[in-house]
């Protein structure tokens, strides 16, 4: 088995999350390429680490045709991405654990990072995947060897960097798609001949009508797109023991007309009880909407990078960064041509963090890695909801407007608040080779994390019926409403990873994961709404096997693991519309996943991946309701993925690829209370690239289709029933295809 040192942090994160998967244009033959990551002297193999990866290299990224966030989990197993707001903000759950609680002050129990930049509210993770060097899916609880703990897991993407090699070169890409889909996506980099100094500059910009016909309004369908973004990556070597990384980009998601929203299993009366309103004659991907208003996501980043080795045994790593986010939509939530439910989001946050670690590259059989990290986020978040605008007035005949007898019937909903969130930590995790085959792994972290919210105010306002204009801050309900949380945490990780064979490893690992305190951001009426959940914990075993068999031409990768999992925070809507956030006692999730990579022929490569997810509510009270023994959320019982790369045509010029993928979903509930009405039924997504490429690889020119069979489902949806007579859903995109040409120069 091979030892594990540590020396540059960079490659030590490198060496524990990722998973470079064979693709049909590197393999020349039957071999599924080993990863190898160097720490300044010594080498390391993945597949001898005790962790549970799932990884897409910068090749499978572009057959995949992946778009942004949203999209990732389509070949990981036991990984779902909900869309709580469609395509505008990703809701990650792994293994289960995932969140019922979408306000735009609360941070997913899946930790996202770009470059090693945690990406903490929905503001800041809306991002174009664009010039990658590969993304990667951690799962289970991490800390120890991360800059900020996660309870579920960790998204990982990086992005490409320039080669110090003295050459210019750079790619360009093309397309055109249905609903006039345009697109253009390209990178251009150079460096000085002295291979010290080099910059690449990349770019993504793509557009799209709308793929929902709105039939009530002369204006472009919803979900229409334009998204842009830019990133300029700087590398300076500055000495065979100094390097630096300087990183800024900016980007922009934007739907000018809104995005789409379901009405479904409307009850009797139709939206909102008394529209009669029901969807009646409209196809699935039809809708009528009195409201489309913007939807978008700015994002600005700056990052600094440093990786210092201080001697042969000694490196030390700084990252520091910078980002702003601003995110707004203006939404017709009933989805209907009443103005039953309109809501409009928005919110505004900046966010610095900094991380300094020290590993070390000893020779002898002990190695560690030693961080601390800070994070400040400073967030102004704000909601307006009109309510029932439709029937706005005296519809009793009492003399005083509805609104203020039920603060139901045409009232509108304001809240805003700022929210300061501050993390300090410092982590640990150590390396011993107890023998030649087996190495023991011992993790630590302490982390303190304070909560403030300042400024919570909330008002009611009002439609006025005779002049049809709205009156705001009419009756002030929360006035300036101020508090303060303070948490403290120690996380463990063990693990022992033992070499059975030099291409067979097992390890079991026990790792604790946390989530600190949050601030109820959906207070409307009274200060007794602004209620708080305790920090969630999961206490997670894992048994896993990683092997590389038939001389390298079958990998195959599993794990088993059984998680305890306490106060999963919720967001309950109490019978009198009060919005409160509760904590879910107790929870087990156990489950498993197999990975299988192979080469069978020179031409032709396969992945697969299959999990499974047993899931329960120990304990759980909701609106009243003991809802112990149902199902987690987002959490199907059983998912799988396939992808196979097919080289099967060879010419003097080039040569025709084919790659298909497809991946299946288990039914799954959206709601704890296990409803029919919020259950999505299994179903399957298929894709299809077919193209051409040149000899030298320079040219590649390919048609592509995403969800072939044109299915149905939804991506989101929640229980409105009491509230609205009818259930907010997401759908699933329709069938897209389209053609584009990608050159390298």
């Amino acid at each position: 088995m091979l030892t594990h040192p540590q020396a540059s942090s960079t490659a030590l994160l490198i060496a524990l999350s990722t998973a470079s998967l064979p693709s049909y244009s590197e393999n020349k033959g039957l071999v599924i390429e080993e990863v190898i990551v160097t720490a300044q002297k010594r080498a390391e193999s993945l597949q001898d680490i005790p962790l549970s990866v799932s990884a897409l290299s910068s090749h499978e990224l572009g057959a995949l045709k992946l778009h942004d966030t949203t999209e990732i989990a389509a070949q990981i197993p036991n990984v779902q991405v909900a869309t709580p707001y469609s395509d505008s903000q990703p809701a990650f759950s792994v293994r289960g654990i995932s969140m019922s609680d979408f306000s735009q002050n609360q941070s997913s129990p899946i930790a996202m990072y770009v470059d090693e930049v945690y990406k903490g509210v929905g503001a800041l993770q809306a991002l174009q995947l664009f010039d990658l060097e590969r993304i990667e899916v951690l799962r289970g609880p991490q800390g120890t060897l991360y800059g900020k703990n996660a309870t579920g897991g960790a998204v990982n993407i990086i992005s490409r960097l320039p080669e110090l090699n003295g050459v210019t070169q750079g790619d360009i890409s093309v397309g055109l798609g249905n609903f006039q889909r345009k697109e253009s996506r390209g990178a251009l980099e150079f460096s000085n001949a002295y291979h010290a100094l080099g910059a690449r500059i990349a770019f993504t910009l793509s557009e799209a009508d709308g793929w929902v016909g709105n039939q009530t309004m002369a204006r472009g369908n919803s979900s229409a797109f334009r998204d842009l973004a830019l990133r300029l990556s700087s590398r300076y070597q500055a000495s065979e023991d100094l390097e630096m990384v300087l990183r800024l980009s900016k980007s922009r998601s934007k739907q000018n007309e809104g995005h789409e929203v379901l009405a479904t299993n409307i009850g009797a009366g139709g939206v909102g009880f008394f529209t009669g309103y029901d969807r009646a004659g409209l196809d699935y991907f039809d809708s009528e909407l009195d409201r489309q208003g913007g939807n978008s996501i700015d994002n600005t980043n700056a990052s600094l990078s440093v990786n210092w080795d201080i001697s042969d045994q000694l490196t030390l790593t700084s990252v520091s960064s910078y980002d702003e986010g601003e995110w707004t939509t203006e939404e017709d939530a009933d989805g209907s041509p009443y103005n039953i439910l309109h809501i409009d989001f928005g919110s505004q946050v900046t966010s610095i963090a900094q991380d300094l670690r020290l590993s070390s590259n000893f020779d002898g059989d002990f190695n560690f890695l030693l961080g601390l990290y800070g994070h400040r986020e400073d967030l102004d978040a704000s909601v307006g909801q009109r309510l029932f605008y439709s029937f706005a007035g005296d519809n009793d005949g009492s003399g005083t407007l509805d609104c203020f007898e039920d603060f139901v019937t045409g009232c509108r909903a304001d809240n805003n608040f700022n929210q300061v969130k501050t993390s300090l930590a410092v982590y640990f995790q150590g390396h011993y080779n107890l023998s030649p085959e087996l190495t023991f792994t011992l993790g630590l972290r302490f982390t303190k994390d304070d909560t403030e919210i300042n400024n919570y105010n909330a008002s009611l306002g009002y439609l006025d019926p005779a002049t049809h204009s709205e009156v705001l801050g009419a009756i002030p309900t929360i006035s300036d409403y101020q508090n303060e949380i303070t948490d403290r945490n120690w996380g463990t990780r063990f693990a022992l990873d033992y070499a059975l064979s030099s291409d067979i490893t097992s390890y079991i690992s026990f790792t604790t994961g946390y989530r600190g305190s949050a601030f109820n951001g959906q207070a409307y009426y009274d200060e007794s709404e602004i209620t708080t959940a305790a920090p969630e914990e999961v206490d997670a075993w894992e048994m896993g096997l990683k092997s590389d068999l038939l001389d390298r031409r079958l990998r195959i990768n599993a794990a088993l693991f059984h998680y305890a999992y306490e106060n999963q925070q919720f967001l309950d809507v109490t019978p009198n519309f009060l919005s409160v956030l509760v904590n879910a006692d107790k929870s087990t999730v156990q489950g498993a996943e197999i990975e299988i990579m192979a080469i069978p022929h020179p031409t032709l490569d396969l992945r697969m991946g299959l999990g499974y997810l047993d899931s329960q509510y120990d304990k759980l009270e909701l609106r009243g309701n003991d809802l112990s023994g149902n199902e987690l959320i987002n959490a199907p019982s059983l998912n799988f993925n396939a992808m196979i790369n097919w080289r099967f045509l060879e010419m003097d010029r080039g040569h025709v690829y084919l790659t298909l993928d497809t991946n299946y979903t288990g039914d799954q509930y959206f709601d704890a209370f296990n409803n029919h009405n919020t259950r999505q039924e299994a179903y399957w997504l298929s894709n299809i690239r077919v193209g051409f490429q040149s000899q030298n690889g320079q040219l590649d020119i390919a048609f592509w289709a995403k969800n072939l069979a044109d299915k149905k489902y939804v991506t989101f949806m929640t229980d409105l029933q009491d509230l609205f007579n009818f259930d907010y859903a997401h759908r699933g995109r329709t069938r897209t295809f389209g053609l584009d040409a990608h050159y390298r120069f």
